[in-house]
């Protein structure tokens, strides 16, 4: 075999180097690197996601000091070869796309948040992501970090073991796994495999793009597709520069923790634009709850849609899951719960937490009355927890009655909404004390007559208005014919009627019931949705719910200790009682 020219190997060599120098990839300079992290150029922007991601790290070096790298692959190896390698994220993602809803579920398991406190603490995760999984979710996502969300990585273990355990006895794919955490490190990564994950989460908000590009990398070197996590339209073209083949969209902003689910939109536009043709998975991340949200997604052409807090509170989270995918049979929303005499904000957080949809501050003499400041602490806490920084609006007057009932669920079961609680006062305060409060709804307590209720509307045309009927107890309760015409003639007006025991001169707070037939008779017979108040507790809420099938119910001194002091134990037994009874009814 005759060998090559000397001059055709030099020219072989010269080839070679010349394509290393101009085919090698340029070095990022630090701002193209880092530059899209917050506080880049200032050391003093510090956040929360900031002092997580310290956490984590710290949290990764003890991981490694405790158990070597080495072993981790060890502890991989054993579950992969026991229950199988990890499944693949795009084809779980493709596949639900086939199914009657058109989209992926990906659920979430997480016990508390930063934002939000507490959310479902003694709950098992494998208990909880077996509802899940029997319900269609096909992702299940497990927050691991232990401090703020109150997670472990056994969680993720016994959720894989245990769904994958039902599904192959009935013969069934498993939903993947996803684990849920600020993944800074590739130790984090092998963590994930020895637990069962199929994917995990690797948010551009916390890494450089250096660090992002190796952790892709490497999840595929363990047979992970990643999920990149994109806030705005920066990140996702960071993540895109990555090769990212899943994208989320998290509509709150882990830094500021601020909620806005324009920004899947956002997202899906550009991406549309820039990366058309890509088959490129988009899911929308966080802030969804309702069946509204899901179908807005799906006309933005989302893969998938993550749904974690509004999950973990569900009295029954597979009803949840059928009303929220838009393919249950007809059916009741959930009862709205009204707390009402609320002055501390402690206990206005803590109703709201419990799933609370209405939080009521009196502004009439009472026990129970609150001051403009009080009441403004109230609202200020109630909107931060609902994410939001002005009061929700109601609608324009075209709609009849039923329907601004129906407009007033969706959006208490968006985000709970505060009514200042007025009787027989003048109309100048009550302008004057709901425009200084913020307050979202007013509700007429008194004998205000639907002329005052016209006015009030002229001033505050933003305001929700709801108007108290006074149902007598005994025999008095059996005018009709009265009845009928005051709600009529209120039905007009209001959006939304609320009947509470009369008993003497006292106008609610007496603790006493009165006849349900009465508001039963009002409903089916009549279609008048009415919300139901007056000597409910823990104890009696959920027969009325099943029995009379209210559009609300409305406690104060049933989940009290003393006037204005409210109970945490027996609010949270209240609402959840209320809501229970909701989803018995279903069933």
């Amino acid at each position: 075999v005759t060998s090559k020219p000397f001059w055709l190997k030099v020219w072989w060599f010269i080839a070679q180097f010349l394509t290393f120098v101009f085919t090698r990839p340029t070095p990022m300079s630090e701002e193209e690197d880092t530059g899209h992290l917050y506080g880049y150029g200032d050391p003093s922007l510090r956040s929360k996601l900031h002092e997580i991601v310290d956490q984590r790290l710290v949290d990764v070096s003890g991981a490694k000091a405790a158990v070597p790298e080495s072993e981790v692959r060890q502890q991989s190896a054993f579950f992969v070869k026991e229950f199988g390698a990890p499944l693949s994220l795009v084809e779980c993602l493709e596949a639900a796309g086939k199914s009657p809803w058109g989209l992926a579920l990906a659920a979430e398991f997480k016990r508390a948040s930063p934002s939000k406190g507490d959310i479902n603490v003694g709950i098992d995760a494998a208990v909880q992501a077996l509802e899940y999984t029997k319900a269609g979710a096909c992702v299940l996502s497990v927050l691991t970090e232990p401090k703020w969300f109150k997670g472990s990585l056994a969680d993720l273990r016994e959720v894989r073991v245990k769904t994958q355990q039902w599904s192959e006895a009935k013969g069934l794919s498993r939903p993947a796994c996803l684990r849920k955490d600020f993944v800074v490190d590739e130790y984090q990564v092998l963590e994930a495999v020895a637990h069962g994950a199929d994917t995990v989460l690797l948010m551009v908000s916390i890494l450089s793009r250096s660090r992002l590009d190796a952790l892709v990398a490497f999840s595929r070197e363990l047979g992970l597709e990643p999920l990149v996590e994109v806030v705005t339209v920066r990140e996702l073209r960071i993540a895109l520069a990555a090769g990212a083949r899943v994208i989320g969209v998290n509509n709150r902003n882990l830094h500021t923790f601020e909620l806005d689910k324009g920004r899947t939109s956002q997202v899906s536009r550009e991406l549309a634009v820039s990366h058309l043709g890509s088959g490129v998975k988009l899911l929308a991340l966080s802030g969804l709850s309702t069946a509204e949200d899901v179908h807005e997604c799906r006309s933005l052409c989302c893969s998938g849609v993550l749904v974690g807090e509004a999950l973990m509170r569900a009295a029954d989270p597979a009803s949840f899951i059928l009303n929220l995918m838009g393919c249950s049979s007809p059916g009741r929303a959930p009862v709205l719960v009204k707390v009402c005499g609320v002055v501390r904000t402690d206990d206005a957080l803590c109703a709201v937490a419990a799933g609370a949809n209405l939080i009521g501050v009196i502004f009439a003499t009472s026990k129970r009355q609150a001051s403009v400041a009080q009441a403004r602490d109230v609202v200020d806490a109630v909107r931060r927890f609902g994410e939001r920084a002005s009061a929700i609006k109601a609608p324009e007057r075209q709609e009849d009655f039923t329907s601004r009932c129906g407009l007033l669920q969706k959006t208490c079961n968006r985000s709970p909404l505060v009514v200042g609680v007025f009787l027989d006062q003048h109309l100048e305060e009550v302008v004057e004390h709901a425009s200084a409060t913020g307050i979202d709804a007013i509700q007429l307590h008194g004998a205000e007559t639907t002329d005052f209720v016209k006015d009030l509307r002229r001033h505050l045309p933003d305001v929700w208005i709801m108007k108290v009927l006074h149902i007598p107890t005994g025999d008095q309760a059996s005018d009709y014919s009265a009845l009928q015409a005051q709600i009529e003639s209120y039905c007009e007006v209001c959006d939304a009627l609320l009947m509470d025991t009369a008993v003497g001169s006292a106008s609610g707070g007496t603790g006493c019931i009165f006849d349900w037939e009465v508001a039963r008779r009002v409903q089916e017979e009549w279609g008048v949705p009415v919300i139901v108040a007056g000597g409910l507790s823990a104890d009696n809420v959920a027969n009325l719910v099943t029995s009379i099938k209210p559009l609300g119910v409305d406690v104060a001194s049933g989940v009290e200790d003393a006037p204005g002091h409210k109970n945490a134990q027996k609010t949270e037994s209240f609402v959840r009682n209320a809501k229970a009874g909701t989803s018995t009814e279903r069933a």
